[in-house]
């Protein structure tokens, strides 16, 4: 579903991050997962699963390793990034990215947004990372957000991503 071409990662620049497998991940949802990341520790969980999977882990591992992209951002972008996923909303743009953003948006209220709770902050963060996943390694089954929510986020990561070295 959607826009499918397929950018080139942008430049990382950090530390180095451990990957590791294991069994019976989930999310802070308590979903099962197909990764875990741990900023502060420099960890990436993948499900064991994940070790032949190709495209997929592929897939799951850009989106892991843009939690580290989102911590580093800094506000401005970070803001300017909720306003666009704050006009979606306001347009009650179906669907999303991913599951790891799906599930999130589904469970906000109104009051979320408002207040900025954390739920809209990991939604937010979330979406970005979904987003990013999409952009940098292609469409799969999750992807169900309108093809016009997709041509605005594409033109966001565009203007404040593609063609920069990214720090991790």
């Amino acid at each position: 579903m959607g826009e499918v071409e397929v950018k080139p990662l942008p430049e990382l620049d950090g530390r180095p991050i451990d990957v590791r497998y294991e069994e019976g991940l989930v999310d802070s949802g308590g979903h099962p997962a197909q990764a875990a990341t741990s900023i502060r520790r420099r960890v990436i969980l993948l499900d064991k699963e994940l070790k032949s999977a190709g495209p997929e882990k592929a897939r799951v591992m850009v989106h892991e390793l843009f939690h580290f992209v989102w911590v580093r951002l800094g506000n401005p972008k970070r803001k300017a990034w909720e306003e666009l996923l704050r006009t979606e909303w306001n347009a009650k743009a179906k669907g999303e990215t991913g599951w790891s953003s799906e599930w999130r948006k589904r469970e906000l209220k109104p009051e979320d947004l408002e207040n900025r709770s954390p739920y809209w902050r990991e939604y937010c963060c979330e979406a970005f990372c979904d987003t990013a996943s999409l952009i940098f390694s292609g469409p799969d089954d999750e992807n169900n957000l309108g093809v016009k929510w997709q041509r605005g986020r594409r033109k966001w990561f565009a203007g404040n991503i593609e063609n920069r070295k990214l720090a991790l």
